[in-house]
């Protein structure tokens, strides 16, 4: 300590160096005493001496000028820098002290950066973070080639990418100073600006870092619970803001393509983006914790507009256009989410959160809208045509001749279902519309086999009617597919048609044998069970 206190000055600073190295040396041995007093005097003189040589180094070496690095001016400067590296940290004896002389090398943008960014000047201004993070990423471009080529030799034990990673880590510590003295005073209409800002600024380090490097000091003072309780409160309020003011716009209903042959509305098109872009802000963060959070708040956003179309969708008629355009935006949503399953960003966060799949119980919810839509669309026609065709169900069919038309207590009801499917053909997602049709295909077919076919008394001008309102309702649903779906119903209609000699023929084979009857049908190539023919057979009464 005497020979350290003789030397501290000017001209014989440097040889204090394996001296403090010494002084070090036994700090650091002290960790294990039992001596406490004595453990505490030797760290705090370590401290002391560590803080004096330093001040010393860095003044007489003044900041390095990038501008004259060159050939000539490098030898002093890795001397420099040399020596600061021996001058380990207190209790960090032997152990090369990158820190400070990788501050010294940086010293001048620090001057610079402070002179510029860190004054009352017109560059300092709180409102452009953007101006500082610019400069920074043009030093970073400028100078990261001459740093490798002339210092790279001091940091021989590391591979080039640490290298890299050493020399941008630099210019993001300028850059957290200035954020964190900058944070604390921002409203928040700037505080959603620096995020911004600070996410543009780290997209565009990546270019500059290499693949394997995840640490981010910058992104880190957004992790902290103050600042990242602050940042999610901002954006859920304007988020769900966003969400309630949607049909505000009036452009909300706007056909806009989805891409998948169907429209949506422009609403459906901005709450998706919205939704997304609060992910996508967050993946450059690697904190699970944090993206889990902003997780939670994409489901609860998409949970929120669900409810939202689901209302709409109780309140609208189903020929209005807006109906199948908020259907299609449930039918959309789906598929959005069934890609955003596959991210691997979203499969990492739905893990840490405990879901079976990235949005899955989402999903399930939109699941059952849907289905409950399609149930009530469904529902909704068919009240709709049955109720028009109330009197057709107790027409007699027993006719002196067949008409030359449909039966007038069907034209209405079968023309109600014709405009409805032709409505959703041109406007609902195809496989939407496949489920809906079918359905209902299928249920009035149904009614009109239960209801009438196997409830009536037919002659044989009646039964040629009601063959002739069948193959009117079959045909409104040939666009969408072909005769062979109603294969069951034409081959009904072809026994109960039979001329009456036939008929009377088959009846009686049949009564006697169904395997007689089984011969018959198949020399016709009808595919119905013999027992189904006989029982069609009984309903006609001129037989």
């Amino acid at each position: 300590v005497k020979f350290l206190d003789k030397r501290q000055n000017k001209e014989s600073w440097r040889k204090c160096l394996p001296i403090y190295d010494e002084l070090n040396c036994y700090s650091s041995l002290m960790e294990d005493t039992a001596c406490a007093n004595l453990k505490r005097v030797m760290v705090a003189e370590c401290r002391k001496r560590y803080k004096i040589l330093t001040e010393m180094a860095l003044k007489s070496f003044g900041p390095v000028n990038w501008k004259n690095v060159n050939e000539d001016t490098t030898p002093g400067i890795l001397e420099n820098v040399r020596f600061l590296f021996r001058l380990s940290e207190p209790l960090c004896h032997g152990k090369p002290n990158l820190k400070l002389g990788l501050k010294y090398i940086f010293s001048h943008f620090e001057l610079q950066f402070k002179f510029h960014f860190m004054r009352k000047v017109k560059t300092n201004d709180i409102k452009k973070p953007e101006w500082y993070l610019t400069k920074l990423l043009s030093w970073i471009r400028e100078f990261k080639d001459k740093f490798r080529v002339h210092f790279g030799s001091l940091l021989e034990n590391e591979n080039e990418a640490t290298v890299t990673a050493l020399f941008v880590e630099q210019f993001c510590e300028l850059a957290v100073m200035k954020l964190t003295e900058d944070i604390p005073k921002l409203d928040d209409g700037l505080f959603t600006h620096y995020i911004d800002e600070v996410i543009k600024f780290h997209r565009e380090l990546k270019d500059h870092l290499p693949l394997s490097y995840i640490r981010s000091p910058i992104l880190d003072l957004f992790t902290e619970e103050k600042t990242l309780n602050r940042w999610l409160q901002l954006e859920t309020i304007s988020s769900f803001k966003f969400l309630s003011n949607v049909e505000a716009d009036e452009n909300c209903y706007e056909e806009r393509e989805s891409g998948t042959g169907y429209p949506i509305p422009a609403m459906c098109v901005r709450v998706l983006t919205s939704v997304k872009a609060v992910g996508e802000r967050v993946k450059v963060f690697p904190s699970l914790a944090l993206n889990n959070s902003f997780y939670s708040l994409q489901c609860d956003l998409l949970k929120e507009f669900m409810v939202h179309l689901s209302d709409k969708l109780h309140r609208l008629d189903h020929k209005d256009v807006k109906f199948t355009l908020i259907v299609n935006s449930v039918v959309y949503i789906l598929t959005i989410l069934e890609e955003w399953s596959y991210d691997q960003h979203y499969i990492k966060v739905s893990k840490f959160e405990g879901d079976s799949a990235p949005f899955s119980h989402i999903s399930e919810s939109y699941q059952l809208l849907l289905q409950d839509v399609q149930d009530s669309l469904e529902s909704s026609i068919s009240s709709k045509v049955n109720s028009l065709l109330s009197g057709y169900y107790k027409t007699t069919w027993t006719l002196p001749n067949k008409l030359d038309t449909i039966s007038p207590s069907c034209s209405a009801g079968l023309m109600e279902l014709q405009q409805s499917l032709s409505c959703l053909s041109t406007s609902l997602a195809a496989d939407t519309f496949l489920l809906v049709w079918s359905n209902l295909a299928s249920s009035f077919q149904l009614n009109f086999t239960n209801k009438i076919l196997l409830k009536s008394q037919f002659n044989l001008a009646g039964a040629q009617q009601f063959k002739s309102d069948m193959l009117a309702f079959c045909g409104i649903f040939y666009e969408y597919c072909s005769p062979s779906y109603f294969a069951k119903l034409n081959s009904d209609l072809e026994v109960l048609t039979l001329p009456c000699e036939t008929a009377r023929l088959w009846k009686g084979e049949g009564s006697s044998s169904l395997d007689n009857l089984a011969d018959l049908l198949q020399e016709r190539s009808i595919a119905l069970p013999p027992s189904e023919v006989l029982k069609i057979l009984i309903l006609r009464s001129d037989i």
